[in-house]
C-alpha cells in the first residue's frame, strides 16, 4: 500500500479511535524449538451450576502447528452429567456447558477439553451440580425510557420488557400526575419490548412531573416507573459550566487531532478555546460564542464551534453531532464535510495543575514527510511547575525503525492553567535518546484526565494526539496487576497499511501472562490467543509485556507498554517492529449481557476499490434480547484525493450480540453498501461498557458502547 493514514481512539471513560499505519508477515530466521502441546483453561466453568443451567468455558491449546483446537468432554459418576455444545471447538473459542435437569448421584461432574492434535494432552475441571431453587420472579424494566423532559404537545417512544414471565403477556400502561391533564398512551398494553407512545398535555401540569408506568400484566405487583418533567420551553441541553472537547480522526491531510473548552450559560456557549493540528496545518483559536450554538433532539445533540480560522472545518465551523450519556458527559462524531472523527465532550470539575504521576500516550505521524506513524508513551512526574526527571519516562516506536524503551528526559516543565484548564507542556529527552523537544498542549478534564496534542512549534515537529491519566498516589509493583485482566484497544499502523487490534492481558503473580488477540491490517484479519508472555512492573506503574505470540499469525512476536493510573485505567503502546499502536486499556470488571440504551461511537478505515478509506459514527441504540436497533450520524471519506467528506444523517442501525462467540454483527456502518453487515469482536470492561474491534473484510475499525442509563 503507498498510502498511510491515522485515526486515534481516545477514551479513558471516553472515545477517539487511533488507526494509523504499519506491517505484519511473515520473518525469516531460523525454525524455533519444537514444544509440546498444552491445553489450559482460559475461562472454566463456574464451580457450581444449578440444574439445567449454563456455564460458558474457553480452553486454549498452544504449541499446536495444525490449530486443530479441542474436543469437550463431560463425565459423572451417575445419569445424566449434563452435556457440551459444541462438542469441538477451536483454539479460544467458547463452548457452553448446560447441567442435567437434575442432580446426579454424585453430584459432581468433570468437564475436559482434549487436544485433538494430541489426545493425550487435556485439561478437566470439577462442577458441582446444585438443585435449581424456585423459578426466579418476574421483573419489569424498561427498554427505551422516556426523556427526562417533553415539552407541551410533543411525543415519545418508550417500551418496557418483562422477564420471566412464562406466560408473555406483556405490560398496561399508565400516566399519572397532580393534573387532570396528565397526557396520553396510546397503546395502552403491549407486548414486552413492543413501543407504546406516550402524547404531553397540552398544558403544564401542577407540579410539571409525569409518572408514566410500567406494570405485568401476569403480575400486577411488579411494575416501573419513569418521569418526565413537562415544559412550554426547552430546558438548557447542557447545564451550566466549562466543558472540554476533543475528537481525532483524519482531514485530507493526514491525522488530525482537535481538543478544547467552551463555557455553556443557560444553554447558550459564551466562549471558549481550542488547538488543532494536521500533518500540514496547526493553530490555536479562540471560539466566536456568537456563532457556536448547541441544540438537541431527545438525547441527540448537535453542536457547531464557530472559529477565526477558515482552514479548520468548513469555512471556520466544526459540526459535531452526538449522544448524550450523561449530565456530564457527550459522545460525538464529527459530520461535516471536513473530517471523519470521534470524540467527546465532558464536564469539566477541576482545573487544578498537573501535580504527581500522569501516564501518556500520544499517536500520528513522525515529521519526515513519508507517512511514517510514531507513538510515544510513558509517564511524566511533576512537581510544581517541574518535571521530576527522577520519576519520568518515556518509550518510542517509530515505523521508520526506531524503537527506544526505558528513556529519560533531561528537563521538562508545565505552565499554570488558563481560565479553559489548557497548559502548556515543555519535555527535553536525554541527549543519548536523539529525539528532538516535544511541546504538548493539554485540556484538564477534572483531576484525572487530560487530552493532549503535540504543538507544532517544538523540534519533534510530528503530527500526535492523545489522553493523560493521573496515578494520584498510588505505588505500582507486579502485586498491582497480578490476578487481573486488561481490556485493550488500540490503532496505529503497519507496512501493510492501517491496523486495529484489541483483546485482553490476562496477568498472574508469576510475572506470566494470556489472553486473547483480534488483528486486523485488512490483509491479515486474525482472531488469537496466546500464552508465554511475561510482564514486569516497574515503580512508575510502566509495564513492559513482552513475547506476544498470537496463535494464528506466523513467525510473529509482539511486545506492549502498558502505563498504570492506579484506579483500573491504562494506557497502551505497541513497542516492537511489527507494530506501531496506541490506545486504551481497562481493568475487566465482570463479564455481561449488555441489554438497555446505549450511546455507539465508532471509528475506522472502509476497505474501498481505492484502498482504505476512514469514516467514523456515532448515535443512540437500544439492545433488547440482544438486538440493536439505533442509528447513527455517519460520516466518510470519498476518496484519498482531496475530496469533501461524505455525511449520513440517522443512518439505521441493526444487529445483533452473541455471547456464546463474543460478536456483534452490525448493520448500517459500511458506507459503501449500509445493508452490508459488519462483524466486531468484543471486549467487555464492565456492566456498562464494551469494546470491540472489527474483524471482516469490510474494513477496520474501532467500536465503544457505553451505557446511557449506568447499572448498578
Amino acid at each position: 500500500m503507498n498510502f498511510r493514514k491515522s485515526l486515534q481512539l481516545i477514551a479513558a471513560t471516553a472515545i477517539t479511535l487511533l488507526v494509523v499505519a504499519c506491517s505484519v508477515g511473515s520473518s525469516s530466521g531460523p525454525n524455533p524449538p519444537v514444544n509440546p502441546i498444552s491445553v489450559t483453561f482460559l475461562n472454566a466453568p463456574a464451580t457450581s451450576v444449578n440444574t439445567s443451567a449454563s456455564t460458558g468455558l474457553t480452553a486454549i491449546v498452544t504449541n499446536d502447528s495444525n490449530n486443530a483446537g479441542v474436543t469437550w468432554r463431560v463425565s459423572c459418576g451417575g445419569s445424566p452429567c449434563g452435556s457440551i455444545s459444541p462438542t469441538s471447538t477451536a483454539s479460544g473459542v467458547s463452548a457452553t456447558y448446560t447441567a442435567p435437569s437434575t442432580v446426579p448421584s454424585p453430584a459432581t461432574v468433570t468437564v475436559t477439553a482434549i487436544s485433538v492434535t494430541d489426545n493425550t494432552k487435556s485439561v478437566s475441571a470439577s462442577v458441582t451440580i446444585t438443585a435449581a431453587g424456585p423459578p426466579p420472579p418476574i421483573a419489569v424494566s424498561f427498554s427505551t425510557l422516556p426523556p427526562s423532559s417533553m415539552l407541551i404537545n410533543t411525543t415519545a417512544s418508550i417500551a418496557a420488557a418483562v422477564s420471566n414471565d412464562t406466560k408473555n403477556a406483556g405490560v398496561t400502561w399508565t400516566v399519572a400526575c397532580g393534573s387532570a391533564q396528565c397526557g396520553a398512551l396510546n397503546p395502552t398494553s403491549t407486548a414486552s419490548g413492543v413501543s407504546t407512545t406516550y402524547t404531553a398535555p397540552s398544558v403544564v401540569p401542577t407540579p410539571a412531573a409525569v409518572t408514566i408506568t410500567a406494570t405485568s400484566v401476569s403480575d400486577t405487583t411488579k411494575s416501573a416507573s419513569a418521569t418526565v418533567t413537562v415544559a412550554t420551553v426547552p430546558p438548557p441541553v447542557l447545564a451550566d459550566g466549562t466543558y472540554v472537547f476533543h475528537f481525532s480522526g483524519q482531514d485530507n491531510n493526514g491525522p488530525y487531532y482537535v481538543t478544547g473548552a467552551f463555557a455553556v450559560k443557560s444553554g447558550f456557549i459564551t466562549g471558549g478555546e481550542q488547538d488543532f493540528t494536521d500533518p500540514i496545518l496547526g493553530s490555536s483559536d479562540q471560539l466566536i460564542a456568537s456563532n457556536s450554538t448547541i441544540t438537541a433532539t431527545g438525547n441527540k445533540i448537535t453542536v457547531v464551534l464557530a472559529t477565526a480560522n477558515s482552514q479548520i472545518g468548513v469555512g471556520g465551523y466544526e459540526t459535531l453531532h452526538g449522544v448524550i450519556v450523561s449530565n456530564s458527559r457527550v459522545l460525538v462524531s464529527e459530520f461535516d464535510s471536513f473530517a471523519a472523527a470521534t470524540g467527546s465532550i465532558d464536564l469539566q470539575t477541576s482545573t487544578a495543575a498537573p501535580s504527581g504521576g500522569y501516564a501518556f500516550a500520544i499517536n500520528g505521524w513522525d515529521a519526515t514527510g513519508a507517512a511514517n506513524q510514531l507513538v510515544i508513551g510513558g509517564v511524566l512526574n511533576f512537581s510544581g511547575s517541574t518535571l521530576s526527571t527522577a520519576n519520568s519516562v518515556f518509550d518510542l516506536n517509530d515505523a521508520n525503525g526506531t524503537i527506544l524503551q526505558g528513556q529519560s528526559f533531561a528537563s521538562g516543565s508545565v505552565t499554570a492553567p488558563d481560565s479553559f484548564g489548557r497548559v502548556t507542556i515543555s519535555l527535553v529527552p536525554n541527549v543519548l535518546s536523539a529525539v528532538p523537544n516535544i511541546n504538548l498542549t493539554g485540556y484538564l478534564v477534572d483531576g484525572s484526565k487530560m487530552q493532549l496534542l503535540e504543538s507544532q512549534a517544538d523540534t519533534l515537529n510530528a503530527d500526535l494526539g492523545g489522553v493523560a491519566l493521573a496515578q494520584g498516589n498510588h505505588t505500582f509493583s507486579q502485586a498491582t496487576v497480578a490476578n487481573t485482566t486488561y481490556v485493550h484497544g488500540s490503532s496505529g499502523g503497519d507496512t501493510n497499511g492501517v491496523v486495529a487490534l484489541g483483546g485482553s492481558f490476562v496477568f498472574t503473580p508469576g510475572g506470566a501472562v494470556s489472553g486473547l488477540l483480534s488483528f486486523n491490517d485488512v490483509d491479515n484479519v486474525t482472531r488469537n490467543s496466546f500464552s508465554g508472555a511475561t510482564y514486569t512492573v516497574d515503580p512508575t506503574g510502566r509495564v513492559t509485556i513482552s513475547n506476544i505470540v498470537p496463535s494464528e499469525m506466523d513467525n510473529i512476536s509482539m511486545s506492549f507498554q502498558l502505563y498504570l493510573d492506579g484506579n483500573g485505567n491504562a494506557l497502551v503502546l505497541g513497542i516492537d517492529g511489527i507494530q506501531q499502536t496506541s490506545g486504551l486499556a481497562y481493568q475487566q470488571n465482570g463479564l455481561a449481557d449488555y441489554e438497555g440504551n446505549y450511546a455507539i461511537a465508532v471509528q475506522g478505515f472502509l476497505n474501498g476499490d481505492n484502498g482504505e478509506q476512514a469514516f467514523g459514527a456515532a448515535g443512540p441504540t437500544t439492545i433488547s434480547s440482544d438486538v440493536f436497533n439505533g442509528s447513527t450520524d455517519y460520516t466518510a471519506q470519498q476518496d484519498y484525493v482531496p475530496a469533501p467528506f461524505a455525511t449520513f444523517a440517522n443512518t439505521p442501525l441493526t444487529g445483533l450480540e452473541d455471547m456464546s462467540t463474543g460478536s456483534l454483527n452490525l448493520t448500517g456502518l459500511y458506507a459503501f453498501a449500509f445493508t452490508q453487515p459488519s462483524s466486531f469482536l468484543y471486549y467487555p470492561i464492565d456492566n456498562n461498557r464494551v469494546l470491540a474491534v472489527e474483524l471482516d473484510g469490510n474494513g477496520l475499525g474501532l467500536l465503544m458502547l457505553e451505557n446511557t442509563i449506568p447499572n448498578d
